[in-house]
């Protein structure tokens, strides 16, 4: 029987830097009760991130946390559960950080289907860096480095990982912090890859 922990446990002291209602807020809520609901002690997880504003996440709970250089979460996050097994390991990262510079790293996630939960807050567009188009951004979007609109069309991450072999695909919004909780979960007892695109756009 899972014994529930006090969510509080996960309370970091660190300053958070995120604009106000950044719904990367809600998304750091729904980890802790998610890690809360299963019974997930502190020293029993690793929260491995990259650079970006969704990256800061690891900074925010008391929990084991590995950043890594710019899109490069996913091979470190592989080898600690290949070292240890028995670790929940969780990767947690923005579009750009995930699809975009780490995009490869992603295909061969998904084609090996590790034993990971990978987590991105995709609010399609680079926040951290004051707002440059994305791999997700919209055709037509606007940002300081397309001031004329973005003429790419968007990356696909859903059907990118089922077309690669994710063995559990999911996507949320940052605005349904019940479902989030529910999707992270099944996640997290899932064997093999999962992924979890969670809408989360960038209000500033």
């Amino acid at each position: 029987m899972v014994t529930r922990l006090d969510p509080k446990l996960f309370d970091a002291t660190t300053e958070n830097t995120w604009c106000a209602g950044c719904g990367d807020f809600a998304i750091l809520k729904a980890l802790k009760l998610t890690l809360a609901d299963l019974g997930i002690e502190q020293h029993q997880a690793l929260l491995v991130s990259g650079i970006g504003c969704g990256s800061k996440l690891p900074d925010y709970m008391t929990v084991n946390g590995y950043m890594t250089i710019h899109g490069r979460p996913l091979p470190v996050a592989t080898a600690a559960k290949l070292a240890n097994p028995d670790l929940h390991v969780i990767v947690i990262n923005g579009d750009g950080d995930s699809y975009g510079i780490g995009g490869n790293h992603f295909v061969q996630s998904c084609r090996r289907n590790p034993n990971l939960t990978h987590i991105v807050e995709n609010n399609q567009i680079y926040g951290l860096t004051t707002g440059q188009v994305s791999p997700t951004s919209t055709p037509g979007m606007k940002t300081k480095s397309t001031p004329f609109g973005s003429v790419e069309r968007p990356v696909n991450p859903i059907t990118a990982a089922i077309m690669n072999g994710a063995t559990f695909v999911a996507r949320g919004f940052s605005g349904h912090g019940k479902h989030l909780i529910e999707l992270m979960q099944k996640a997290i007892q899932h064997k093999g890859f999962a992924l979890i695109d969670i809408f989360s756009p960038c209000v500033t």
